[in-house]
């Protein structure tokens, strides 16, 4: 071989070389990148099921909030009734006792 085609040949080969370097280093950074990437998005889902789970609580505290809330509304209610039908009770036993001891003719004259 001629030494002008063994220098074009280690001209060749070193060419080869740094691409195969330079091709190497851009894989390295992609991965590296990808990687970083990878870990930011297991960080913000992580976060985001944290979130979930906060979300979740609290609907869960709303709900039984809102439970207690209908039971107390219910409670209330049953109290208005019972005092309502006592109330009536009252008025007919006062009218019952006005209509004994009340004498029937001054009932006709008012």
């Amino acid at each position: 071989m001629s030494e002008d085609r063994l220098e074009r040949l280690e001209k060749i080969v070193e060419s080869n070389a740094k691409s195969i370097q330079a091709l190497s280093d851009a894989v390295a950074q992609d991965r590296q990148a990808r990687s970083k990437e990878k870990e930011e998005k297991a960080r913000e889902q992580a976060q985001l099921y944290q979130y979930l789970g906060r979300i979740a609580a609290a609907q869960s505290s709303f709900y039984e909030v809102q439970a207690d809330y209908y039971h107390q509304l219910a409670i209330l209610a049953e109290r208005q009734t019972k005092a309502e039908e006592k109330q009536a009770q009252m008025r007919e036993e006062i009218l019952a006792i006005l209509n004994r001891t009340t004498p029937q003719n001054d009932i006709k004259q008012a």
